[in-house]
């Protein structure tokens, strides 16, 4: 398999796992604490940024060169996967200010990806 292929991949994969963690360890404070809506909004968003980093990093470890290739292509993945199934379950593309959000995912996985390769050569 082609190793740019494998290492998005690797990369979509941690996110989806590393994002469902996140929503069980969120949805336990939601549960049991009085978490704000502000609050729960943000730290959904800071913790979106840092799942999509270390989903970008991994690929970029996993690739060893173009990191910026890799990780757009892996937040690419990630935010075409949102806009999918928002328009099958709620029938609509983008909310209010989702573009922002989604170019912020984007730029989150490329450093992610980015900072993979090059710690990955260091390590070499």
């Amino acid at each position: 398999m082609n190793n740019r292929l494998r290492g998005v991949l690797y990369g979509i994969a941690t996110i989806l796992v590393l994002m469902f963690l996140c929503s069980l360890v969120i949805a336990m404070f939601v549960k049991f604490t009085d978490f704000s809506s502000s609050t729960l909004t943000w730290t959904t968003f800071v913790v979106s940024i840092l799942v999509l980093m270390i989903g970008g990093f991994i690929a970029g470890r996993k690739t060893l060169h173009k990191g910026w290739l890799t990780g757009l292509l892996t937040g690419a993945i990630y935010v075409f996967g949102v806009m999918l199934y928002q328009f099958l379950a709620y029938d609509y593309w983008l909310a209010d200010r989702q573009a922002t959000y989604f170019l912020i995912f984007l730029v989150a996985a490329i450093t992610g990806s980015m900072f993979g390769v090059n710690f990955s050569k260091n390590e070499n």
